[in-house]
């Protein structure tokens, strides 16, 4: 045993407490939550159009390979990103949409390698077959209720934030 003593990190403590709170408010401006997220996404489609362009200028010069697939895929990126980051609206239904088919999909691809966990316990394997099945359900009744998708997508960011700030918080002491 050390007899190291630990001191308080502040850092840690004063982080903690900004993610709770802004756990908090992203629980209690859904709207504005939802917005932010549109907007993160506008971004990060825009640079991976850009990206994709670079990309496409290296793969041609290295093989001398024009890809009109990256070109095409890159200039969609970037028209996403800014659909995204000027219409918030349409970025957020989408962004519901999104969220509930990839419920559906991951649930459908957990199911198509359930198999293999069967090797873990039939009980293991049960559980993983009841989880998904009801994946899929939630995943169908969020696509057809995007406001109730959305507010499922923000509570899950908040729980997240407040998470990782109570976290935090305990390991400042």
């Amino acid at each position: 045993m050390s007899n190291v003593k630990k001191r308080f990190d502040w850092a840690a403590f004063i982080l903690g407490v900004l993610f709770v709170v802004l756990g908090f408010v992203a629980m209690y401006h859904m709207d504005t939550t939802l917005k932010f997220v549109s907007i993160l996404f506008g971004i990060g489609a825009i640079l991976k159009g850009i990206y994709e362009i670079w990309l496409r200028q290296t793969v041609d010069s290295l093989l001398n390979h024009k890809s009109v697939w990256l070109l095409v895929m890159a200039i969609l990126d970037i028209i996403l990103g800014l659909i995204f980051l000027f219409f918030h609206g349409v970025g957020v239904l989408t962004i519901a949409y999104l969220f509930a088919f990839w419920f559906i999909i991951d649930s459908i691809g957990q199911l198509q390698v359930a198999n293999f966990y069967r090797q873990f316990g039939k009980g293991y394997y049960w559980l993983l077959i009841i989880l998904n099945i009801l994946g899929i359900v939630l995943g169908v009744v969020l696509l057809f209720n995007p406001v109730l998708s959305a507010v499922t997508l923000v509570w899950l960011i908040s729980a997240f934030l407040i998470l990782i700030g109570i976290t935090a918080i305990v390991a400042a002491f």
